[in-house]
């Protein structure tokens, strides 16, 4: 990767580039990933989230696009040198969507609370198989 950048950058600017991009990942790794992969585990340890399917609860979603959604934006804008995609699209959508995840998941755990499970969730089954009836057309 470092080659393609050096098509335009020079060796310096590229190798200074990933220093700051890999403390980055870093940064983002310790400060949100970490801390909330550990609290969404308490909660399924505590039978507070079920485990059964992904995406039927809130405070799932809330992690999977704190690291999808805000995260990713985050690290592809530093990885791409696009500030406002790595700042107010990235990290600042991190630090809203962190506060209230750990509130919410704080919550649940101070009240031994079962989080609200939206049943039937439509496709929280993690099943792709393509409906045949619907893309029959498309083939």
């Amino acid at each position: 990767m470092k080659e393609i950048c050096k098509q335009c950058h020079g060796k310096v600017w590229v190798d200074d580039h990933f220093v700051k991009y890999d403390r980055m990942n870093v940064e983002y790794n310790e400060v949100y990933f970490m801390p909330a992969k550990k609290k969404l585990d308490e909660l399924y340890e505590k039978g507070l989230l079920d485990k059964t399917k992904f995406f039927d609860e809130e405070l799932e979603i809330e992690y999977y696009e704190l690291w999808h959604h805000e995260g990713r934006r985050a690290r592809f804008g530093a990885a791409m040198m696009a500030p406002d995609y790595a700042w107010w699209h990235g990290f600042y959508e991190c630090k809203k969507r962190y506060n209230s995840f750990m509130e919410k998941a704080g919550d649940l755990i101070e009240h031994n609370k079962k989080a609200y499970k939206a049943d039937p969730f439509p496709n929280a089954t993690g099943n792709t198989t393509r409906p045949a009836v619907v893309f029959d057309k498309y083939k």
